[in-house]
Order: structure tokens, then C-alpha cells, then sequence
């Protein structure tokens, strides 16, 4: 509890006379109702300063030398010799601040499904970011996911080099999945966010560099650039809640406008709001954005009124969001001051928010928030996360995924209207559970009755399915519901497939009555007047099932294969979908309960729903996902890798899988005892500790299963998951270059000597014969960096052996050098030739003809000698008396 003494921008007390110095602090402009909150003293911060600040990662999923490495090969390249290397190390803690931002909310918009999918980080970056930053970060990512979506050869790269990208995905998925981004981690959510904070780390680089030539960018000056910049410095503040639409002396900025100004521009917000308040209007317009208190709900109308009546329309607030809002933006004292009378008691203290931001602020990140799921309105919800946001204190529970607020709205007519009344309350009485409800509800229902799907994508079965309650999925169970309805796919004219690169406030220009005039007008959101839909693109073809297996209820998956839902979801061996199994969901979460009733019902393990079509160049298209091997995998799930390696299904001739006719080459492969007592070596090496089941039979997979755990072994490989990668390895999986170097890096990294050790015994099954370039720019410079460190006399003969097949036994012969050293040289056939020759010899009575220039260029004595009276005669003579002609 705040004291009365304090200097706090509020006071409890309206109009008395401890409140007039706070009130000399609230510059109040009276034609554009904006207030200018100042901090003035220190102590402002002291509560926001200890109860409130972000979380300081232990472990980050780049390192120095990566932001090296970026800043030298990206598009800041040109000025990486401006900044010093101090700063670097600044640039990489900074960035982290933005990293906790944008993945807490990551985090909450995964929380219903449990699924962290690449729209998830994008409407994060527009949550959290400014237009334009959130602008440029999404263009990023959808270049970065083009370039992974038509590379090459998938297991020779990394998937950063698959997407042209310098931070590193694998170290990126692996850091999502250790902080619970979501209870699946999507393969295309790691590289979006690894291509947005790499462009938003090239972002902040470049709106720092001094203006100034041959000046070098250092930590101090790279702090006062921050400091200076309306988009940053809330952005890289260590305070929890995103204190926007300032910047560090405490004036308000607007943010910069995507459609505006150049990403790459150096102009501040500042710069671009000078101008546009030469135009009176979007003066007005500016002026609104940037209040931050008002004193009554007819101000803050008129004011909403400004922004949507001035050139560009917003998306309408229900009434419930309305007083929510003015609920956070007013202030007692403007409201009490404008009532004018004797001063008012208050009871409570003033909210003991420091600073408030503009409602420019308020309404982008309320857009945002209905962006995310597709609605033209925005509700009370929003201006809630946006408050959870923006203010010091404030949370929110995660929104529900059964909340929707019907309200009436002028986009919609009456008809429509009525349907979505209809179809809300028929959904609330059929997850009622009760058995009389569930009937009653077919009248307010087409003729798809309980199988109907509502504009969110779900039927009434799926959301009880997903809120957990057994009593209702049984109740519509009985009463005919499909549990094998899929998700429909997003309409063919909707955007919902493809994030949006719009901003979430856009600048349209528009002619005014003056002519020749033209005036910034701002709009929220998308202002199409057609209904869209919300069905998400990442869920498309999900079966209640699918939505079961991913949350974990066991209870529930059990009585709906009992039922007859189909245990791979809406997976078909037949069809090509892109979609998620229930199986490949389980695994990511590691419940392995649920692996094993899924097992028990036939799901199959190998099973991969990715469409790789190299002719989709859209970073946007859905691709399904890869087997449930994989995912266990890249996710860590050690305990449900065995488990789906054990099924007793995966050898069995009931899979419904085409014999396989084995080549020359395998029969023999398979009969060479000395190649299965090597692999029943390499198996007892292994990381698992394998040597207590020696005695077992190791399974034996087939030509395509071998190829799914080759793939899997680069997934883990990638995720740095080095001790499932050494398990598969015992699984007789073969090395491919990438995934051994990977591996030894990561064990080097690890200081794990053992495994180092193991893995240099298997040099020789990876070993390039035409030493390729990853060999040589990685490998070796690995190799040798672990024979400088080590002090193991087993490490360092095996580093001696590789060392050796590399380069020979033989010592390495001087090489001769062929290079010519400078001076002149003539065409043989002009040696000792009368012809064009300048000079003459005599040796012993001979004469032997030469070239002046030669002579010259070679040496000084000749040049003296030729310039001198020494030579007689046109051509000149020397002779020449102690030496023997053939030896001249």
C-alpha cells in the first residue's frame, strides 16, 4: 500500500491541498484531453522496481558468437566494423528482454490447445511489437519458412541453414520445449521465431547506429539510442509489463507506422509525428491516440470517435469493453475536477500505476489480441489482456476457448444475428451434459445436429472434449455425436491460412477537402465488412481425439475409441492430409499413458502426415508433421521413444504395408558376420546403458522404418538431445555428416569425454570419401578444437588416427614453390637470339645476345653498367673475362 506522503502521479485526495503538486504534474491539454505524466522523482519506480520485473533467463537459445556471426552475414554486414565488440554482449542481453515478452504471450495463446504453432508467435510479434517491428519480424518469418519449405536435401543441412537463417532453430525448438511454450512445439513456430528475433536484433542494430561517420556504436551509445526511441525503449525495458508509447525522459511517442515510413529508416517516431502535425486533423488524430486518462465515459467516446470518424474506421467495442477500458484509462481527478464543487474524499488510493499508456497503445494491443482469433469486434477480454500487458500488476486468466460474446453489431445483419444467437446457445446446452438439454438443442441446430461445427471450428463434442468434461462427451455420445468429425480447413477466400503481413494499425491516405491536402488516417485491424472465418489453419482435419491426446486426457480417449473414433485422427493411409495424429500429439507431451492406449488400438508409430511438396513456395502452407518417432524425439520424450520402438505392431505383417524386396546389395549386407558382430559393438557402446539387455533380441525394422529413425536421429540431433541421438545410434541407425558433427559439438560442448570417444570411433562410417565442404569449414575445425583442449590420452590417439586417415601416414613432403618472383620475363625463343636483341656479351670470343630491359628491371649492377661509358659499340658490348661461356 502506497503512503499518502507519496509522489505518486495520483492522489487519493481530489482537489485538496495535498494533492496540488500532482496536479502541477498533469499537463493537461484542454482542446486534445491528453495528459502528459512525467516522472519527476525516483522513487516512482520503487514498487514496480521490486514486486515487477522480467525473468532473466538461465540459458538462451543463441550465444555471443551467434550474434557475431549474424551481425557479419546479415543485412547489417556493411556496419559491423562501427560496432565494438562490447557491444555485442549488450545487444544479446537486450534481446533476451524482448525474447521473455514475446514468449510469454507465446505461452497464453497455447495454453487452450496446448499447441504452439507458427500463428501462435505471430500474433505474438504483433502483440508485443510496434506496426512496424511486428511488420518486418513477420515478412522474416515467412521467408525463412519459404526457404526451409524448399530446401534441398533434408538431413544434410541444419535447419537453420535450410532457412537461410544465422540463429540457430534446433537450439531455438529445444529451449521452447524445456519453458512449456506448449505442450507440442510445431516445427515451423521454432523458425518463426528464430527469423523474427533475428530481424528484430538487426532492427535494433540499425536504428542505433550513430548517424555520424566513422563513429563506433558502443554499449553507452547503444543505451542512448534505446533510451531515445519510442518503439525500443519500452520494448528492452527490465520491467514486466510493456510500458509502451514512451520513451525513457517519460514524453509520449508514437509508434512507427509500418506503411510510412522504411524499416531501415533512422527516422524516430518523433521525426514522423513533426510532420504529420502540420495537418491539423491528423493533429486531432495524434492528440487522441496519445491520451492516457480521461474523467468520463463521454470523453472517452468522443475520443474513440476522433480515430474512427477521421479517415479510418477501428473495430467497435462492445459495451462491456468499453467500460473495461475506462475502467484502466480514468482518472478521479479530471473527473472530479470537471464537476467543479468542493473537493470529493476518495476512499481508496489511486491505482498505483507509475506511468499510463496512450490509448494508442490500448487499442493495438486489444486489435491484436481479436486478430488472433479472427473476430471483428473487440470485447471486454481484450482490453483485459491488453490491461495484463500495459500495467504494472495487473493479470488475467488465459482466455477460455469457449468464450465468445455474442453482440449485436453494425457489420453483421439481423439474420446473421439470429444464427450466431441460435448456435451459441444450442453449443451451451449440449455441453451442459444433460441428456434432455442435448435433445432440446437439434431445433436451434441445421440438419448436421450434433455434429454441427461452430465458427471457432469445433463441435460441441471437441470442446467438451477439450474443457475435460467426461460427462458431457458421454451425454452427446448417446445422443449420436460423430466423435471422427474433423476441423474444417479455413475458406479458400479467407486469409486465415497466411498470417497477415497487414499491421495491426495501418496509414491510409485519403484526400481531404483541400485540394492537394492529404492526411494520415489510422485503422485497426482488418476492415472487411464479410463474415470470416475462424477456423485455425493449424488444426485443420483434428479429431476430438486429436484435441484429447494433446491435453492429456486419458478417461476421455478411452471412451471415445471405444466408441469408434479413429485412432489416427483424421490421418488416412489412403489420402494425403496434412494434419497431427493423436499419436504424434501424445508423444510430443510424453504422457505415456496415453502412448500406450493409442498403441494398444493400432496406432501406427511410423506414421508420417508431412507433404513435402517442393513446388509450395509459401511460407504460410500447411505441411503436416512428421511420425510420432520424430516428434518423441525433437521433443525429448526419451521414455515414449522405447515405447513406440517396442510395439510389437511395428514387426508385425497385419500393418497393412507392402512386402519389401531386398537388393543384392542388403542380402548381403545381412549376411556378413562381421558386419552384425561391429553393429552388436557400436550397440554396447551406446549412451542408454544397453549392456544389461545384451542378451535380448534387438529388433530388426524395415527399409522405411529405418529411414523415419534416420530422421529422427537428426531431429534430436538438432534439439540437442544428444542422449536420445546416442540411443538411436544403438538401434544400428546410420550417421549422416550433420548429425555426427552435431553431436560431437554438442558432447564437446557438454564436456561428456565418453561420448566424444564413441563418437570418433565412428568416424570411419561418416567419413566423406571427396571431402565436402561442411567436412572442411566444420568438421575439421571441430576436430582440431578438441585435440587443443583434451588431456585424454584415448581421445587424443583416436583424434591422431583420424588425423592420419585424413592426411596420410606418410609425412607431409615440403611443397615446392612454383610461384615466379617478380621482374621481367621474354618468350624463350628470344634467349640468346640476335633478333630485337639490345645487347651483346662476349665470353671467351663468343657472343651471347640479351635485352637491356630484362637486364635492367633484374638488377641495378646492370643498370649502372648499361648507363655507364663501360660499353662501347651500338648495340652496346660488355665482356666479360672470369667466366666460362657454357657456364654464363
Amino acid at each position: 500500500m502506497r503512503s499518502h506522503t507519496s509522489t505518486s502521479t495520483y492522489s487519493s485526495l481530489s482537489g485538496s491541498e495535498s494533492s496540488e503538486p500532482a496536479v502541477r504534474r498533469l499537463i493537461r491539454h484542454s482542446s486534445l484531453e491528453t495528459i502528459n505524466t512525467n516522472v519527476t522523482s525516483a522513487d516512482e519506480f520503487v514498487w514496480v522496481d521490486s514486486h515487477n520485473r522480467l525473468v532473466e533467463l538461465q540459458q538462451l537459445p543463441w550465444t555471443h558468437h551467434d550474434v557475431l556471426r549474424l551481425l557479419q552475414n546479415g543485412r547489417t554486414r556493411e556496419h559491423v566494423d562501427e560496432v565494438a565488440m562490447e557491444t555485442i554482449p549488450r545487444l544479446s542481453y537486450l534481446l533476451q528482454r524482448a525474447l521473455v515478452r514475446i514468449a510469454r504471450e507465446i505461452q497464453r495463446l497455447s495454453r487452450p490447445l496446448g499447441l504452439c504453432s507458427k500463428y501462435e508467435v505471430y500474433s505474438a510479434f504483433k502483440i508485443v511489437l510496434c506496426p512496424a517491428l511486428a511488420d518486418s519480424c513477420t515478412k522474416a518469418c515467412l521467408r525463412a519458412a519459404a526457404m526451409f519449405a524448399v530446401s534441398g536435401d533434408q538431413i544434410k543441412q541444419s535447419k537453420a541453414s535450410r532457412s537461410g537463417l544465422q540463429l540457430p532453430v534446433g537450439r531455438f525448438f529445444r529451449w521452447m520445449s524445456d519453458v512449456k511454450l506448449g505442450r507440442m512445439i510445431h516445427e515451423y513456430a521454432a523458425i518463426y521465431l528464430a527469423a523474427g528475433m533475428e530481424n528484430l536484433l538487426e532492427e535494433i542494430l540499425l536504428q542505433c547506429l550513430p548517424t555520424e561517420p566513422h563513429t563506433t556504436l558502443t554499449a553507452s551509445m547503444l543505451e542512448h539510442a534505446i533510451a531515445n526511441s519510442g518503439d525500443l525503449w519500452g520494448l528492452l525495458q527490465p520491467y514486466a509489463h510493456l510500458n509502451a508509447g514512451r520513451i525513457a525522459c517519460g514524453a509520449l511517442a508514437m509508434p512507427r507506422w509500418a506503411s510510412v515510413s522504411s524499416l531501415n529508416s533512422s527516422n524516430s517516431s518523433k521525426s514522423g509525428r513533426e510532420t504529420s502535425t502540420t495537418l491539423p486533423v491528423a493533429a486531432l488524430v495524434e492528440s487522441s491516440l496519445l491520451t492516457t486518462c480521461v474523467g468520463s465515459m463521454a470523453e472517452l467516446l468522443d475520443l474513440i470517435g476522433k480515430v474512427s470518424h477521421t479517415g479510418g474506421s477501428s473495430l467497435p467495442l462492445t459495451n462491456k469493453a468499453l467500460n473495461a477500458l475506462f475502467y484502466y484509462m480514468r482518472c478521479s481527478q479530471l473527473e472530479h475536477g470537471e464537476r467543479g464543487g468542493p473537493a470529493i474524499q476518495e476512499l481508496s488510493y489511486e491505482r498505483a500505476y507509475v506511468v499510463l499508456p496512450p490509448l494508442v497503445e490500448w487499442l493495438r494491443v486489444a486489435t491484436a489480441h481479436a486478430d488472433h482469433r479472427h473476430s471483428l469486434i473487440l470485447d471486454h477480454d481484450d482490453i483485459n489482456q491488453a490491461a495484463r500487458l500495459l500495467l504494472p500488476g495487473v493479470d488475467c486468466p488465459v482466455r477460455s476457448i469457449t468464450f465468445d460474446e455474442i453482440t449485436l453489431s453494425k457489420r453483421i445483419d439481423d439474420l446473421e444475428y439470429i444464427r450466431r444467437l441460435s448456435l451459441d446457445m444450442a453449443f451451451k446446452m449440449m455441453i451442459s451434459g444433460r441428456a434432455e438439454l442435448i435433445s432440446q438443442a437439434c431445433a436451434f441446430l441445421p440438419t448436421t445436429k450434433h455434429n454441427t461445427v461452430n465458427d471457432n471450428g469445433f463441435t460441441a463434442l471437441m470442446l467438451a472434449c477439450i474443457v475435460a468434461n467426461e460427462t458431457a462427451v458421454t451425454a452427446l455420445l448417446d445422443a449420436g455425436a460423430d466423435p471422427n468429425v474433423e476441423s474444417p480447413l479455413p475458406l479458400a477466400n479467407s486469409n486465415s491460412t497466411i498470417p497477415t503481413i497487414n499491421p495491426t494499425i495501418t496509414t491510409a491516405v485519403l484526400t481531404t477537402s483541400s485540394p492537394g491536402q492529404k492526411i494520415p488516417s489510422y485503422s485497426y485491424g482488418n476492415n472487411s465488412n464479410s463474415i470470416q472465418s475462424c477456423f485455425n489453419p493449424e488444426t485443420q482435419h483434428w479429431t476430438a481425439l486429436t484435441y484429447t491426446a494433446l491435453l492429456g486426457h486419458c478417461s476421455i480417449a478411452r471412451i471415445l475409441l471405444e466408441r469408434g473414433a479413429g485412432v489416427e485422427g483424421g490421418a488416412k493411409l489412403s489420402e494425403d492430409k496434412c494434419t497431427v495424429t493423436p499419436l504424434q500429439a501424445a508423444s510430443a507431451t510424453g504422457n505415456h499413458e496415453m502412448v500406450a492406449l493409442l498403441l494398444a488400438h493400432g496406432a501406427q508409430p511410423f506414421l508420417s502426415t508431412l507433404m513435402k511438396d517442393s513446388f509450395c513456395y509459401s511460407g504460410a502452407a500447411q505441411r503436416g508433421c512428421y511420425s510420432a518417432i520424430s516428434v518423441a524425439t525433437a521433443h525429448g520424450q526419451r521414455g515414449c521413444l522405447r515405447q513406440l520402438l517396442s510395439n510389437p505392431l511395428n514387426f508385425s505383417a497385419k500393418r497393412g504395408e507392402r512386402e519389401e524386396v531386398l537388393s543384392l546389395e542388403e542380402i548381403l549386407a545381412e549376411g556378413n558376420s562381421n558386419t552384425g558382430q561391429y553393429q552388436s559393438n557400436i550397440q554396447q557402446q551406446s549412451l542408454d546403458g544397453r549392456s544389461g539387455r545384451k542378451e535380448e533380441k534387438e529388433p530388426v525394422f524395415n527399409k522405411n522404418q529405418n529411414k523415419a529413425l534416420h530422421e529422427a536421429m537428426y531431429h534430436s540431433a538438432e534439439s540437442n538431445h544428444l542422449d536420445i541421438t546416442m540411443e538411436l545410434r544403438g538401434f544400428n541407425v546410420m550417421w549422416s555428416l550433420h548429425c555426427w558433427i552435431h553431436s560431437l559439438s554438442t558432447a564437446h560442448e557438454m564436456r561428456k569425454d565418453t561420448v566424444i570417444d564413441q563418437l570418433l570411433h565412428d568416424f570411419l562410417q561418416v567419413r566423406p570419401d571427396d571431402y565436402s565442404n561442411q567436412f572442411v569449414q566444420e568438421c575439421l575445425p571441430l576436430l582440431f578444437n578438441i585435440f587443443r583442449y583434451s588431456k585424454r590420452e584415448d581421445t587424443i590417439l583416436l583424434l591422431g588416427d583420424i588425423f592420419s586417415t585424413c592426411f596420410g601416414w606418410e609425412p607431409i613432403k615440403p611443397i615446392r614453390d612454383t610461384t615466379l618472383s617478380s621482374g621481367s620475363r621474354i618468350d624463350p625463343k628470344f634467349v640468346n637470339n640476335p633478333e630485337l636483341s639490345d645487347v651483346q656479351f662476349r665470353v671467351e670470343g663468343k657472343v651471347f645476345y640479351g635485352h637491356k630491359i630484362v637486364l635492367v628491371t633484374s638488377s641495378p649492377r646492370f643498370r649502372n653498367m648499361l648507363s655507364s661509358k663501360l660499353c662501347e659499340g651500338n648495340p652496346p658490348i660488355v665482356q666479360i673475362n672470369d667466366i666460362r661461356y657454357h657456364i654464363f
